[in-house]
């Protein structure tokens, strides 16, 4: 599932195809194209290498051949970027330059934007990609143009329009795990004007790695199908319209811990209640788009979610159904949940004509989402053994939450000389929260301490995030020194039971880079560099309450302060056309400055020096891509790409070091025009690392690991 030049197309402009060239082959995937990177990261389009800052841009040509389906892959493409997932399943946010969500449905440390539609807040879940046009990655606060919960970074992620051509594709893959994949698209032009295009995903897997000898079933069996329709109306005159809707259904795994330091293994998993999660996502996006010579040009965006999910736990993770209270082993226990996310969002933006040195970007956004969590834990022994089965001994909790935010932005490109601009941004933010919370055990539950508890809450937040940024472009290079504010949004927690953990405040960061970019050789090398300082304010770190029932004791807060020193180097090279080598390296160094945290019962630990969690010092990659004519009709495909994540910790305390990543992938096959064939192995080095962590048996934690090698079969017809 990795890229051979994934990380390249950050620098390379031999590798994705600009947008305005002949959408034929790159539409297909029949031929590679090669010309300018176009992105529109600043809301608006330009080449990467005029826009002042760190982006990696991901074409759709490499997404194909490297099957970058997953978060988890993509990203590890992208410097100082991983997939942080939670170990039940229904979590999996992105940490950039070590900013990420430190629990569930906290607020995010990078926005995601899908079809410039912000797509993060309660729960933010990236699933599978497939035909899209690219994906873009910026890192460093985005706290103008993006604004709330863009601290790490910001995330776009663009769905192919309709082109003029007839055309349609299948393909269908098999792999290890008795995997089955099948994506289509139909491309369908309507007169002059309007076309449609429709596209589907299916995958279907019936094995896996996580056994559960008591179901005989495999916890990380998984199936899920999503379809696509985009129609586009463009008469011309300046006007056009697109409209984009999305439905996907899925049946994924739930908590696949096992506890490797209690001698249990990925095949020797006993649960006697089956962990499953299933949801279902309908999206909705809309852009009104007018361009005037002499008024500029009006984008109006609209669009919303609404997210589902539903699971089933088994919360004490064994097959034990005794309980002894003595040594506070509660037996069977099975948790239900139920989430829904509900948002709105708008946004209408002017980007003005050039006016003699000066161009402004001028907006408002609005966003308006509500969010539904959930959770019963039945204790399943406990009501055996003392309610005789029919006393219910119930943890409830109902935790409502929404979110109204308002936002105005602006960004002046000031031309001082011919070859150096100013850009001043600005962006003010006002957020009203409120929370309807209700633990509710069942009476049964009082003689154990634990009592019904409510809250009805309301809270503001307001931030002004401004930023300034000055480039250099002398010749080919870009040179740039940018400051740029952010903040993550403030808000309530979700999973807990003491009404007085819910409230947590708002984090602001500012970050300080200097960075360049430039062409060598006739375009066909690449090569760029950035240096950042990132402050963070109040940071918000995990606590534990030691008071509240079991599984619900962690809350975040805000905790003093932090600083992450990195650079980042990239670059490619193109030696003869169809073949591009490159590669990345990050380093960062995350540490808290001040502050403290609760590590055990009422004890307070200094957090500085330690190491922010989650994070990782070092990044590295090395690439290659392949797509060479063998004959007038025949294109040899060839894709390599090596990628390492080291020197983190997974707790606040620096306990627990985080495994390494070593991560190999290779492709290779043949394009024959109207049909290709691929074969893969991904994790080739059978890396298993770790990925998730939680639980406890015996005082050990239970970890989920990253699959071992896989391998398969990708065949595609284009029509």
């Amino acid at each position: 599932m990795s890229s051979a030049a994934a990380v390249l197309l950050a620098v390379s402009p031999a590798v994705v195809a600009a947008q305005d060239e002949a959408p034929a082959a790159a539409d297909t995937g029949s031929r590679a194209t090669t010309g300018e990177i176009i992105v529109t990261a600043r809301k608006r389009e330009e080449r990467l290498v005029d826009v002042p800052g760190p982006i990696t841009a991901l074409s759709p040509t490499t997404i194909t051949d490297a099957r970058l389906q997953e978060p988890r892959d993509l990203l590890l493409q992208v410097p100082g970027a991983f997939l942080v997932e939670n170990n039940a399943g229904t979590a999996r946010d992105i940490s950039i330059r070590g900013v990420g969500t430190p629990t569930l449905f906290a607020e995010p440390g990078v926005a995601m934007y899908v079809d410039e539609v912000y797509s993060s807040g309660f729960i933010s879940f990236p699933t599978q990609f497939y035909d899209l046009e690219r994906v873009e990655v910026l890192r460093g606060p985005q706290g103008a143009l993006y604004g709330r919960n863009a601290v790490g970074g910001a995330v776009n992620v663009i769905s192919k329009r309709p082109t003029d051509d007839l055309s349609g594709m299948i393909r269908s893959t098999v792999a290890r795990y008795d995997r089955r994949e099948v994506e289509a698209m139909a491309n369908l032009p309507v007169g002059d004007s309007f076309g449609v295009r429709v596209s589907g995903l299916y995958i279907d897997q019936n094995k896996g790695e996580y056994l559960n000898t008591v179901t005989d079933e495999f916890i990380d069996k998984q199936d899920s199908i999503s379809g696509r329709v985009v129609a586009k109306f463009d008469p011309g005159s300046g006007f056009s319209a697109t409209l984009i809707y999305e439905h996907t259904d899925a049946d994924t795994p739930g908590t696949a811990l096992f506890f490797r330091d209690a001698g249990e293994t990925r095949r020797t998993i006993r649960r006697d209640t089956q962990p499953r999660n299933s949801y279902n996502v309908d999206r909705l996006a809309a852009e009104l788009a007018y361009d005037s010579d002499n008024a500029g040009t009006f984008t109006l965006i609209a669009g919303g979610r609404d997210y589902k999910l539903r699971g089933t736990e088994d919360t004490d993770l064994s097959d034990n159904i005794i309980p002894d209270l003595a040594t506070g082993n509660l037996g069977q226990q099975v948790t239900t949940r139920f989430n829904r996310v509900e948002s709105r969002f708008g946004e209408l933006r002017w980007l003005s004509t050039q006016w003699g040195a000066v161009s402004v970007l001028a907006g408002i956004t609005y966003l308006d989402e509500s969010a539904v969590g959930d959770i019963a834990t039945d204790l399943v022994s406990i009501r055996t053994f003392l309610g005789g089965g029919t006393v219910p001994f119930v943890l409830g909790i109902a935790n409502d939450q929404s979110l109204e935010s308002w936002a105005a932005f602006l960004e002046a490109d000031v031309d001082l000389a011919d070859d150096v601009s100013v850009i001043a941004s600005a962006r003010y933010t006002d957020d009203t929260k409120r929370v309807n919370f209700a633990f509710n055990p069942t009476p049964a539950l009082a003689g154990f301490g634990l009592v019904p508890q409510t809250a009805n809450l309301s809270r503001g937040f307001s931030r002004f995030t401004p930023g300034i940024t000055l480039s250099w472009t002398p010749g080919d290079a870009n040179i740039y020194a940018k400051i740029q504010t952010g903040f993550r949004a403030g808000g309530f927690n979700f999973n807990v039971a003491n009404a007085a953990n819910l409230e947590y405040g708002q984090e602001t960061s500012v970050n300080y880079e200097i960075g360049a970019k430039t062409t060598l050789l006739d375009g066909k090398a690449l090569i760029g560099v950035s240096a950042y300082l990132l402050t963070q304010d109040d940071v918000l770190v995990p606590f534990f309450d030691f008071t509240a029932a079991p599984g619900l004791q962690g809350f975040l807060a805000n905790a003093g302060k932090a600083e992450t020193l990195g650079i980042e180097l990239e670059g490619s090279i193109t030696p003869i056309e169809g073949v591009t080598l490159g590669g990345t390296i990050g380093w960062m160094d995350p540490e808290f400055t001040s502050g403290s945290f609760i590590a055990g019962l009422a004890t307070a630990t200094p957090l500085e020096g330690l190491q922010l969690p989650a994070t990782r010092r070092w990044s590295f990659s090395l690439n290659a891509e392949v797509r060479r004519p063998l004959s007038d009709r025949i294109d040899l495909i060839a894709n390599a790409a090596y990628a390492s994540r080291s020197g983190g910790f997974q707790d606040v305390a620096n306990a627990f070091r985080t495994g390494d990543i070593d991560l190999l992938n290779l492709s290779a096959g043949l394009d024959f025009g109207k049909f290709d064939v691929l074969a893969f192995v991904q994790n080739a080095g059978n890396d298993r690392f770790d990925i998730a962590f939680g639980g406890n048996r015996n005082g050990t934690s239970g970890v989920t690991q990253a699959p071992g090698t896989t391998y398969g079969v990708s065949t595609r017809v284009n029509f």
